[in-house]
């Protein structure tokens, strides 16, 4: 299969629309950014010694590292749903600079970024763009839960039972099927085309392939809990291999929490609101509190040495190029 290139010919237009666009949220999300490691307020008191602080930088760049190989499993949805296979720099400078967007209030700007994809990529649709993004988050949602049952079952379990549902969300759960579905149902032939027509080319369904884009989700789950062990045991907790585990679980439940709450920039303060109700008792209160601070400090860090690793890997890909002689 043929790797797709951005044309420098093709829509023009859109293409220079798009990357100022790109180029002006990009000041905004960094401005968010500093904004918001201005709130965290970080004491300075906390990181003890210098190699507390090299082993939180070693695990920000761990955690970048899997926010450049979720690029990478993103490219491959990506052509699991359309047959269009990415040039592999582009997407991975796309993913992350969109990456950058979920910390701009709303929480969707990062997904109209990676829309630069289907601007800038002949045959390649905004729906299959969409798809795809739905698509992985319903993976690492399912793959969180996942790890969240198997390493620590009966604390999930108790967390579900305590959720509670308002009377407007009730009503909403009513009203919006109640509406939906008319239309559905008169229309059901065209959309029935609609959708086989779309979903003809979309290897994602195979078996084979999604356990394969489920199995790396689960992977970058584990990596994501284990990155929230290691803050809290550099911060001075005891740990045990059962403790780990069992506070991957419940990490892993408060980043659901907040990954499934609308509105909320990156989940801010509904998964530390989840971690201060499940784990004190488990982790010392006091490196509990520093570390969930810590932790939201090292994720921002993880995802901007992202961005700086997509940068340096599309500009020696067009430094390769350029130097490339033709034979």
């Amino acid at each position: 299969m043929t790797v797709i290139e951005p044309k420098p010919g093709a829509k023009v237009d859109a293409k220079k629309i798009v990357s100022w666009a790109g180029s002006a949220l990009m000041v905004v999300s960094i401005g968010f950014i500093f904004g918001r490691l201005r709130t965290y307020g970080l004491d300075l008191s906390l990181l003890t010694s210098p190699w507390v602080v090299a082993g939180l930088l070693v695990v920000a760049f761990i955690e970048s590292l899997g926010i450049v190989g979720a690029s990478l499993n993103y490219r491959a949805i990506i052509k699991n749903i359309s047959g269009v296979k990415l040039f592999r720099p582009f997407a991975v400078m796309v993913y992350n600079v969109s990456n950058l967007y979920k910390y701009i209030p709303g929480g969707v700007m990062y997904v109209l970024g990676r829309n630069r994809l289907a601007v800038e990529t002949e045959g390649l649709s905004h729906a299959k763009v969409a798809f795809a993004t739905v698509f992985e988050g319903g993976l690492v949602a399912l793959s969180g839960l996942v790890v969240a049952l198997v390493f620590s079952f009966e604390h999930s379990i108790y967390y579900i039972r305590q959720l509670t549902f308002s009377p407007v969300f009730l009503v909403a759960a009513i009203a919006v099927p109640a509406v939906i579905f008319p239309p559905v149902y008169i229309f059901r032939k065209d959309i029935k085309q609609l959708f086989g027509q779309f979903f003809s080319t979309v290897e994602i369904l195979k078996p084979a392939v999604f356990v394969k884009r489920f199995g790396f989700a689960l992977f970058l789950m584990f990596l994501w809990g284990m990155s929230f062990v290691a803050v809290i045991t550099l911060l001075g907790q005891p740990m045990t291999l059962s403790l780990a585990l069992t506070v991957v679980g419940l990490y892993l439940l408060g980043w659901l929490a907040g990954f499934l709450t609308p509105g909320a920039p990156s989940g801010f303060g509904i998964r530390e609101a989840v971690l201060l109700m499940l784990m004190p008792g488990m982790v010392v209160e006091s490196v509990l509190l520093s570390a969930m601070l810590i932790h939201r400090i090292i994720t921002v860090i993880g995802d901007v040495f992202a961005y700086c690793i997509a940068v340096i890997y599309e500009r020696a890909s067009k430094n390769e190029n350029e130097t490339q002689i033709p034979i």
